[in-house]
């Protein structure tokens, strides 16, 4: 199969699985009705841990590989990549819909495009610039309909914003800075390293004692797992692999395809989002498809 072709099976998969996650982060935090049974701080930091325990296997199987001149840029691309994020947009969905959290996602294409250009000097085709263009202008149309300035939403809008700069450095410095590192131990190491100090944010914030004392904080607990190991783990692996088969703004187009599964599970469980942005999302996937037309005569070489 040509990285071309595991590159899309990738990203659509990818899609899915982060799609969903924005609402069962809504669902781990407020799990029946509209009763809050942990908050933010408490579900990032759980997150990131549970995921770490379920990649801790393969870290100890790769610790030979944790050496000086990789260390940092793993711990980057934890901190950054995962940690920081995590935190962020539980805390922002305590504000806003998942909905549009999934949506607001899509501004990791335009910061990894930045900071390419800015730090790497890696320059985007004239077909890849057209499709961020079509995507900022399509995820500006949705804002205005969907954003309400006067009540303090933008404040956690932009939350997101800060996460998704966040992924972008992440996924820089993979392609960039651990390029020769496999997919299993940047994914596994990365967690390894970001382990503990998310226990230890969890330990602050006493986010095991709602899930043992809470009616409620088995189901909450349920949907913590799914999305620690299938939403964090699994996919974080998946990512890596896509971002070292194909370009760095390539993978980026997942963020621009996340918006449509999360809109479409934000509607099912009867959050509120105009339909009529639907076309605009149109607009972004147009984006996503000019964004990878850099690509099409190295994605044909087979490994």
């Amino acid at each position: 199969m040509t990285n071309e072709k595991r590159s899309w099976i990738l990203l659509i998969l990818l899609s899915l699985i982060w799609g969903s996650s924005f609402i069962l982060m809504k669902k781990s935090m407020v799990p029946v009705g509209d009763e809050t049974v942990m908050g933010p701080y408490q579900v990032g930091s759980l997150r990131i841990f549970f995921a770490g325990l379920v990649l801790m296997p393969i870290a100890l199987r790769h610790l030979k590989y944790l050496k000086t001149e990789v260390f940092w840029w793993l711990l980057l691309v934890g901190t950054a990549g995962n940690l920081i994020p995590a935190l962020l947009f539980t805390l922002a969905e305590t504000k806003i819909n998942s909905s549009l959290a999934g949506v607001l996602n899509m501004g990791t294409s335009f910061f990894v495009v930045l900071i390419g250009v800015v730090i790497y000097k890696s320059k985007p085709s004239r077909a890849q610039l057209a499709g961020l263009i079509m995507g900022a202008f399509g995820l500006y149309q949705i804002l205005k309909v969907q954003l309400d300035f006067e009540s303090g939403t933008l404040l956690y809008a932009s939350f997101v914003l800060v996460a998704t700069f966040c992924y972008g450095v992440g996924l820089t410095t993979i392609k960039f800075k651990l390029n020769t590192v496999s997919p299993v131990v940047i994914t596994s190491l990365s967690f390894f390293i970001i382990t503990f100090p998310a226990l230890a944010i969890g330990l602050y914030t006493d986010a095991f004692t709602p899930i043992m004392n809470h009616p409620d904080g088995l189901t909450s607990l349920g949907y913590l797992i799914v999305l620690s190991v299938l939403g964090t783990a699994f996919a974080v692996f998946i990512f890596t692999k896509l971002v070292s088969i194909s370009s760095h703004i390539f993978a980026t187009g997942v963020t621009y395809l996340i918006p449509v599964v999360a809109v479409f599970i934000g509607q099912f469980t009867g959050e509120k989002f105009d339909l009529y942005n639907l076309i605009w999302v149109a607009v972004i996937l147009i984006g996503v498809y000019l964004m990878n037309k850099k690509r099409a005569s190295v994605a044909n070489k087979t490994v």
